[in-house]
C-alpha cells in the first residue's frame, strides 16, 4: 500500500492520500520476574527508566559567526536496538547492565489490533469473500476537474497493476467522479428534453417551424453564456449548480419567447425585418427587465443562509442569476439577429383580437373566462374548496430541508457498550454484515418478473473507529473500541433506500447488546 500511496501522491491533481486500516506496530518487553529480582531491578523501575530516556530535551542554541543555530538533542527512541541499549543498572562486578540483558525486546504488530479494516465482496460464483483491507482516501487538488482527476487515478492504477501481487484486490467504494458524471449526464438529458419540449410548444403555439427553431437555438446560446459567467465567478459544475441549471431551463426561455413573439407581431404589422427585429423586443424591454429582476430576487435570500447549509446552497442563486441575466442578454441581442434571418410575417396576416376570441384555443379560453365570470360565486366557492383541501394535504406532507439524494452507498453504525473490547465489537460487526447480506438477498429475490438479481456489491468495515471522510456531510467517528462502521455499496443506487428500510429493524433486533 505504500507503493500505491506514493504513486497516487505523485499525480499532479492529487493533493493528499491517507491510508486507513494499517496494522499499528509496537515494541514488547518479555521478561521474567525472577530474573529481574536477581539483579535488583523491579518492573515498575523499567517503566520509569524508559519514560525518562524517551524524552526529547531542548538543547538551546549556539551563535556561530553572527548566526544563531538551534541545537536538537537526540532523546526519542528510533529503533529497537536503542531500546535494548538502555542502561538499567550495574552488575555485581560493576559492569553496566543493559535492558537487552534482562528482557526480550521484540518489534511486532499490535495484537489484538485496535483498528481493523476489512472488505467483503462476492466472487464470480456468487460466494462472499472477506479479507483484511487497507482503504486509501485520495483527495483532489482545489480547482481541478473531477473528471480528469478520476481518469488520472485510473491510469496510474492501471500502470501500477503489473507491479502488484496478482491476488491483490483493488476495489473502489466511494467513486465521486462517477456520481458527478451521472449528474452531468442527467443534466444533458434534461437539456435535450427541454429543447424538444420548447420546440413542440413553439410549434403548437405558433404553428410554424421558424419560431420553434428560434426558441430551440436560444437555449444553447443562453447556456453557453451562463457557463462563461460561472467560470468568471469561480462556480464549478457540481450537484447544486447542475440542479440549478435544470431549474433554470424553465425560466431562461421566457425572455426569448416574448421577444420572438414581439418580432412576429411587428412583422405582421408590416414593418421590415430589420425594423421589426429591433422594435419588437425594445417595446417590451421594460416589462421583460422587471420580470427578470423579479425571478432573480426570488432566489437571492438563499445567499443569507449561514453555516454549512449556506455554503452548500451558495451556487443555487448565483447560477440562477447568471442564467436569467444571460437569457435577458440573448433576448435583446441574438433573438433579434435570429429573428431577422429566420422569422417571416404570417401570410394570412395578424388576426384581430375579436377574431382570436372566437376561434382556436383563445376562443375556448375566452368562453371559459366568461362562464367563470357569469358564475363567479360558484367558481369562488370551488377555489376556496381547493385552497382548503390543499392546506389539509400540505400539513400531512413530511418536510425536510434537503431532498433525499440517490447514492450507491449507505452506512451502518454499530455501537457496543462503552466497556466493550475490540473483539466484541468485531463479532457484532460480523453479525451485522451477515444480516446486511441476507436483507440484500431478499431484496434481490423480489426482482421484476420473478428473477433474482444481485443487489449488494461490497461491504467495507472499519472496527475500532470510523473510516476516512468519503462524503462531505458525514464526519468520521474517532478511534474507540466500542464502535464499528460498515459501508454498504449496491449495484443500483435506486436500491439504497429500499435496502435501508428493510435493514434497520433487522439490525436493531438481530444483534444483542448493540445499537
Amino acid at each position: 500500500t505504500d507503493l500505491i500511496r506514493r504513486t497516487l501522491q505523485g499525480i499532479p491533481v492529487v493533493t493528499k492520500v491517507t491510508r486507513s486500516g494499517l496494522l499499528e506496530e509496537q515494541v514488547t518487553l518479555a521478561y521474567s520476574q525472577e530474573r529481574l529480582a536477581s539483579y535488583g531491578v523491579g518492573s515498575t523501575r523499567l517503566k520509569d527508566i524508559l519514560a525518562a530516556r524517551n524524552i526529547p530535551v531542548a538543547a538551546g542554541a549556539v551563535e556561530v559567526e553572527g548566526k544563531t543555530v538551534a541545537v536538537a538533542a537526540s532523546g526519542e527512541f528510533a529503533s529497537v536496538d536503542e531500546i535494548g541499549g538502555v542502561i538499567v543498572g550495574a552488575s555485581p562486578t560493576g559492569a553496566p547492565l543493559y535492558l537487552r540483558d534482562l528482557v526480550l525486546v521484540a518489534r511486532e504488530y499490535q495484537s489484538p489490533a485496535g483498528y481493523v479494516n476489512s472488505f467483503s465482496w462476492p466472487d464470480s460464483a456468487g460466494q462472499w469473500q472477506r479479507s483484511r483491507a487497507v482503504t486509501l482516501a485520495v483527495e483532489m487538488r482545489a480547482g481541478a476537474k473531477i473528471g480528469e482527476f478520476g481518469q488520472s487515478v485510473d491510469s496510474a492504477l492501471a500502470l501500477l497493476r503489473d507491479r502488484l501481487p496478482e491476488d491483490l484486490v483493488l476495489a473502489r467504494t466511494s467513486d465521486q467522479p462517477r456520481q458527478v458524471q451521472e449528474s452531468v449526464d442527467l443534466f444533458m438529458d434534461s437539456l435535450v428534453e427541454a429543447i424538444i419540449l420548447v420546440v413542440i410548444v413553439a410549434l403548437v403555439g405558433f404553428w410554424e417551424w421558424r419560431s420553434a427553431l428560434v426558441m430551440a437555438l436560444a437555449i444553447p446560446l443562453t447556456l453557453a453564456m451562463t457557463f462563461g459567467m460561472m467560470a468568471v465567478l469561480g462556480i464549478d459544475l457540481q450537484q447544486v449548480s447542475i440542479a440549478s441549471l435544470i431549474i433554470a431551463l424553465g425560466l431562461l426561455v421566457d425572455d426569448p419567447v416574448v421577444a420572438g413573439d414581439a418580432i412576429k407581431r411587428d412583422l405582421a404589422a408590416g414593418h421590415p425585418p430589420l425594423i421589426a427585429s429591433w422594435l419588437g423586443p425594445t417595446k417590451l424591454a421594460t416589462a421583460i427587465v422587471f420580470a427578470t429582476i423579479t425571478n432573480i430576487v426570488a432566489y437571492l435570500p438563499f445567499l443569507l443562509l449561514s453555516g454549512d447549509t449556506g455554503r452548500f446552497l451558495y451556487s443555487l442563486p448565483v447560477v440562477l442569476t447568471c442564467s436569467l441575466v444571460s437569457s435577458r442578454l440573448v433576448s435583446m441581442t441574438f433573438i433579434p439577429l435570429l429573428g431577422y434571418y429566420l422569422l417571416r410575417a404570417p401570410q394570412a396576416g395578424e388576426r384581430s383580437p375579436e377574431e382570436r376570441r372566437r376561434r382556436g384555443f383563445a376562443g375556448w379560453y375566452c368562453r371559459v373566462g366568461r362562464a367563470a365570470i357569469a358564475h363567479r360565486k360558484l367558481v369562488l366557492a370551488g377555489a376556496l374548496l381547493f385552497l382548503v383541501g390543499g392546506a389539509v394535504i400540505g400539513r400531512q406532507l413530511k418536510s425536510q430541508y434537503f431532498p433525499k439524494d440517490l447514492s450507491y452507498f449507505s452506512t451502518v453504525d454499530v455501537w457496543m457498550p462503552e466497556d466493550a473490547a475490540v473483539t466484541a465489537t468485531q463479532a457484532a460487526a460480523r453479525q451485522a454484515e451477515a444480516l446486511v447480506r441476507q436483507a440484500a438477498a431478499r431484496l434481490g429475490a423480489e426482482g421484476h418478473e420473478g428473477t433474482a438479481r444481485p443487489v449488494l456489491r461490497s461491504l467495507t468495515t472499519f472496527i475500532g473507529g470510523g473510516g476516512p471522510r468519503f462524503w462531505s456531510s458525514l464526519s468520521p467517528e474517532p478511534r474507540q473500541a466500542n464502535y464499528a462502521q460498515i459501508i454498504v455499496e449496491v449495484f443500483d443506487k435506486h436500491d439504497t433506500g429500499h435496502l435501508i428500510e428493510a435493514l434497520q429493524p433487522v439490525l436493531s433486533s438481530g444483534i444483542a447488546g448493540a445499537r
